[in-house]
């Protein structure tokens, strides 16, 4: 199936996390999203673009939607609205401080796609004399 990015309403669809974001931010991260992604990722293309794209989104913190949802996403255990109060999960704050793809659940599961997609031996050095 050839890649076409998806419609925002279908976007926030699958990403309720999102459901403040807009077309202008939101076409500007998938054309990221979409640079890096290419036809080598065969039939997962659809998928790791849009789970990109969530990523870029996330750790760039647009469109995020305030509530619940969006606090779970970012580790949070714990929230009091009145004089703010937050606890965040330890094992959340230790991906983040990774950084990369670790740094959010889509992260993750994109570069879960690529391990998958992608993965195995890799040769370093040369084999054979330089010319």
């Amino acid at each position: 199936m050839p890649y076409s990015r998806l419609p925002l309403d279908q976007f926030k669809s699958l990403f309720p996390a999102f459901s403040t974001l807009a077309e202008e931010p939101y076409a500007a991260w998938a054309t990221k999203a979409e640079a890096r992604v290419g036809e080598s990722y065969g039939d997962e293309q659809q998928d790791a673009t849009v789970l990109l794209t969530a990523h870029l989104l996330a750790i760039n913190g647009v469109g995020l939607a305030p509530g619940t949802g969006t606090l779970a996403a970012t580790g949070a255990t714990s929230f009091k609205s009145g004089t703010f109060s937050a606890t965040l999960s330890d094992s959340v704050v230790a991906q983040r401080a990774q950084g990369g793809y670790a740094a959010t659940v889509w992260g993750q599961q994109f570069a879960e796609t690529q391990r998958r997609l992608f993965g195995g031996p890799r040769l370093i050095g040369s084999i054979g004399t330089p010319c």
